[in-house]
């Protein structure tokens, strides 16, 4: 993973914006999201990948979707964002 350093107040904007903010750039494109770490130690709240033994678990006992509803929905996404 790379590092990106920013100012002060760009750090300011992105800490106020409480615990996740979507960048953008001049033109209004989304770049990324910022994830602010927790107060626990430095663990995302949102994007953390789950553990080998997590997806072995969601695998045997979590809800099977069909993939044809799985491309609908992200067809349905793609085009909200055109």
């Amino acid at each position: 993973m790379s590092t990106v350093i920013i100012d002060g107040p760009t750090r300011d904007k992105l800490l106020a914006a409480g615990g996740t903010a979507e960048l953008q750039d001049e033109a209004g494109n989304p770049i990324g999201k910022f994830v602010k770490y927790t107060q626990v130690g430095p663990y995302l709240v949102e994007g953390e990948w789950p553990s080998d033994e997590e997806l072995d678990r969601r695998l045997r006992e979590g809800k099977r979707i069909p993939a044809a509803e799985v491309e609908a929905r992200l067809r349905k996404l793609r085009d909200a964002l055109q």
